[in-house]
């Protein structure tokens, strides 16, 4: 009688262990999905600073160094739960004019190390980084690793990648430090059009339907303001929970994707 209980013991563990493998392999497809929406170039308008901090839902913030509400909004956003980028500006192909702090490609390494430092602790309770413009520098491996040998000292700092260049080698250089880092999939507002929002909105939502995540990057402009504070909702009804940054990394593994080939991109 023993050895037949021992046996059918044997025969209910081997069952429980079948349908918790499956009901693990079942949970993980069926995972929630996930999307992140930055908006950058904050900074310089309290305005638009204080509209976004005040959105009923986790968007992430986004902050241009060394501007005139940086600190301000930073702590203001930390202190309402929203989470805080540093918008890093980066020397573009095109002769944009340059915000203050862009780290450039004729700097020694020791004046990069020392305007980065300076542009870092301009933004308080930053969780990561992302790129302002760049399309030129970017794609210099050694600036790139000059920028996240210094970035992977810090604690727990991610990099998104803005994607401005599709000969962007910014996800090598961070991988390589083992840094946390994903790149952009979507601007949002590339001309600030109505029509235009709406159709890359409905792409952002396809895309991480398909590849269960994704971010979009778009700008405090009055037309894009708008937009999201009617829409944002359709995430929801998508089965998508919009989460900050840090959040999407987590749950994603950082896994690496997505290059930019519009338009939209070049010369940034």
């Amino acid at each position: 009688m023993l050895g037949y209980n021992r046996e059918r013991y044997r025969i209910y563990a081997g069952h429980f262990l079948l349908f918790f493998t499956l009901f693990g392999i079942f949970s993980t497809t069926q995972a929630a999905k996930v999307a992140s929406i930055i908006i950058d170039d904050l900074g310089n308008s309290y305005e638009h600073g204080q509209t976004i901090i005040n959105f009923p839902a986790p968007i992430t913030l986004a902050i241009l160094p060394q501007t005139k509400f940086a600190n301000q909004l930073a702590t203001q956003a930390h202190y309402n739960h929203k989470e805080v980028m540093l918008h890093l500006p980066l020397q573009s192909v095109e002769h944009h004019k340059s915000s203050p702090g862009t780290l450039k490609l004729h700097m020694t390494r020791q004046q990069f190390t020392r305007q980065l430092k300076e542009n870092i602790a301009s933004v308080p309770y930053i969780s990561g980084i992302n790129t302002h413009m760049g399309s030129l520098l970017t794609q210099h491996p050694g600036h790139m690793d000059w920028l996240m040998a210094e970035i992977s000292h810090l604690d727990n700092l991610y990099f998104i990648d803005s994607r401005t260049s599709n000969k962007s080698v910014v996800t090598e250089a961070a991988t390589n430090y083992q840094i946390p880092n994903l790149e952009r999939d979507v601007f949002l507002d590339p001309d600030f059009k109505p029509e235009t929002i709406r159709i890359q909105f409905d792409h952002f939502i396809a895309i991480t339907k398909k590849q269960g995540y994704a971010i979009a990057i778009a700008h405090p402009h009055p037309s894009t303001l708008a937009f999201l504070k009617q829409n944002l909702d359709k995430l929801a009804e998508n089965g998508i929970e919009l989460v900050p940054v840090s959040k999407l990394l987590e749950l994603r593994g950082n896994e690496n994707h997505v290059t930019c080939t519009g338009t939209t991109c070049s010369g940034l």
